[in-house]
């Protein structure tokens, strides 16, 4: 199945980033500064940079000055186009569209944006003549036939808008999909029968299909009448997947006998529903920058929808733009049964921008609000651990997991993370309690072995079982610089220099840029009298941005105050 989507997708992602001109290159934070400029270099250079920071409000800004200023620069004319769909502004790019696409009838987001002004105005046919233009490869082979059969279906012809659909058919990957939208766009026709059929079969078991696939066949149900067939099905989507919201909220617009939900209103809800498709399969493929062209086209044929809006800020998250992510999840109103997950997103995009206070706040009040969901608290916990409150960070793990059903019924994950939290708060038995109860559930875990068996050596004990827990995580994690440096350390402290040096020295090559592991090869290399050589670690360690309380260290082991240890010794 990944082999057939990658042969779909690849061509897709290599026109979005030749038409980008560069593959983005996302920074650590939001805000970035440009040069103000009213000349065509100076525009373009802060646009071309905007883009390769994938800040593309900045770089739509920027260089749609340059493009007024040299309109026939074919280059400059894509880089604003492309930056004006990352931004969703689709109607903003139709002028420069129109021309690409007279230049090339060939081009994929020329053509949609083209499309999308057509479907606005109801205008069908132009849009499938547009869309006809394009070769059937790649990404074209998926997109073509789900627009045209929507598109079909807006013009009222039923059977035409189902053959373009035998045109996904035979790519087993996506029989799936096609039988999905074969069943949106039988409802749409109001044949409940036949949608039923394609919506029951189209993922296997309904409960176990993807959120909006149960949704529209419960929509089908309830719009024939059968809505305790409709609530058999939510509460057994909930079952299995007890942590949505989105099932409770349909059961309990049933108790109060609201009336049936229609699957798609429009052929544009059902297109942009077919782009959300398509971004989302992008998305999973790690291909986030066309994944976010095709969610902007979504959102710009149906602005409302709150699944398309969690993808985007998701896309947002993973190139750094978290400003802007916050921006999008606020647009979620409170009411949708995904403001649940929107807040969770937006209390860790305010972490990540340094406002935590804020996100502790959203997220203390969503422990209140649902005390019946762990998530919230688990998140809490997370960030307080990382503004180092670790009691406060234990409390709030104490309580998720009491939400679970206590020790036994959570996962290592959990009592890893409470783990740290009482070990860092200074209660190393509850610490170690936690650890051993997480490799009683994961026992070949590395990072739980790593930690236990750190922690030990650190205390004076179980140095043999220690050594074979952090051998074991090396083992499992070798391309880890972290764990290297932990079973190095430990033979430091236990006084075999040599064999310290050896890890030292591989997990300064896996992490060459960590001050700490830089500083723990120093030690080891002046152990063994390579002075000179434990100078220059210490130095690099310095150039790598310590802490002040490591700064302040190797600065006095370069003044003269070398490393006095004194090994442990194992009886």
């Amino acid at each position: 199945m990944k082999r057939q989507l990658l042969q779909l997708i690849i061509p897709m992602t290599a026109f979005a980033l030749s038409a980008c001109g560069t593959m983005p290159q996302p920074t650590d934070t939001a805000v970035f500064e440009y040069p103000q400029s009213n000349g065509f270099s100076g525009n373009f250079l802060a646009g071309k940079a905007a883009q390769i920071e994938s800040q593309s409000t900045f770089a739509a800004q920027y260089l749609l000055r340059a493009h007024q200023l040299e309109p026939d620069n074919v280059e400059l004319r894509r880089r604003a186009f492309l930056a004006l769909i990352s931004d969703g502004r689709i109607s903003d790019a139709v002028d420069i569209a129109t021309d690409l696409q007279a230049e090339n009838s060939e081009d994929l987001f020329a053509a949609l944006t083209v499309m999308d002004a057509a479907i606005r105005e109801d205008r069908y046919q132009d849009a499938i003549d547009v869309v006809s233009e394009l070769p059937q490869r790649g990404i074209n082979a998926l997109i073509a036939p789900l627009a045209k059969a929507w598109l079909y279906a807006g013009m009222g012809e039923k059977s035409e808008a189902l053959v373009a659909l035998d045109g996904i058919q035979g790519n087993g990957a996506l029989n799936p999909l096609s039988e999905y939208h074969r069943g949106l766009i039988l409802a749409y026709f109001e044949d409940f029968a036949g949608a039923e059929r394609a919506l029951a079969s189209a993922y296997g078991d309904p409960a176990d299909a993807p959120l909006r696939a149960a949704e529209a066949l419960g929509a089908v149900y309830e719009r024939k009448g059968q809505v305790q067939k409709a609530a058999l099905l939510y509460a057994s989507y909930m079952d299995r997947h007890p942590q949505s919201l989105a099932m409770p909220y349909h059961l309990a617009r049933l108790d109060r006998g609201e009336p049936p939900l229609a699957t798609m209103l429009t052929p544009a809800d059902g297109l942009a529903e077919a782009y959300l498709d398509i971004a989302t399969l992008l998305s999973q493929e790690n291909a986030v920058d066309p994944s976010l062209l095709m969610a902007r086209y979504s959102l710009s044929l149906r602005p409302d929808d709150d699944i398309t809006r969690l993808l985007v800020g998701e896309i947002m998250e993973i190139q750094n733009r978290f400003d802007t992510a916050i921006d999008v999840y606020s647009a979620i109103p409170l009411a949708s049964p995904h403001s649940w997950n929107a807040r969770l997103r937006t209390a860790s995009s305010l972490e990540q921008v340094g406002r935590a206070d804020e996100a502790v706040a959203i997220l203390k009040k969503m422990v209140n609000e649902r005390k019946d969901r762990p998530d919230a608290l688990i998140q809490l916990g997370d960030i307080l651990r990382i503004q180092q409150e670790y009691g406060a960070a234990a409390d709030a793990y104490d309580e998720a997991i009491e939400r679970l059903g206590g020790n036994e019924q959570v996962g290592w994950r959990l009592l890893y993370r409470r783990g740290i939290a009482h070990e860092r708060a200074g209660d190393w038995k509850k610490a170690e309690t936690d650890f051993l109860q997480a490799l009683e559930i994961e026992p070949e875990q590395p990072y739980v072995l790593n930690y236990l068996g750190y922690s030990w050596v650190d205390m004076g004990m179980n140095f043999d079982q220690a050594e074979e827990m952090l051998k074991r995580a090396v083992e499992l994690q070798p391309d880890d610089g972290y764990i290297v440096d932990s079973l190095g350390w430990v033979y430091y402290k236990l006084g075999r220099f040599d064999d310290a040096v050896e890890q030292l020295e591989k997990a300064v090559e896996l992490k060459p840029d960590d001050p700490t592991i830089n500083d723990h090869l120093g030690d080891a290399y002046w152990q063994i009298g390579r002075y000179h050589e434990a100078r220059f670690q210490w130095h690099r360690a310095l150039s790598f941005n310590p802490t002040e309380e490591l700064r302040t260290t190797v600065e006095a082991k370069i003044n003269g105050q070398v490393p006095n240890v004194a090994p442990i010794v194992v009886n």
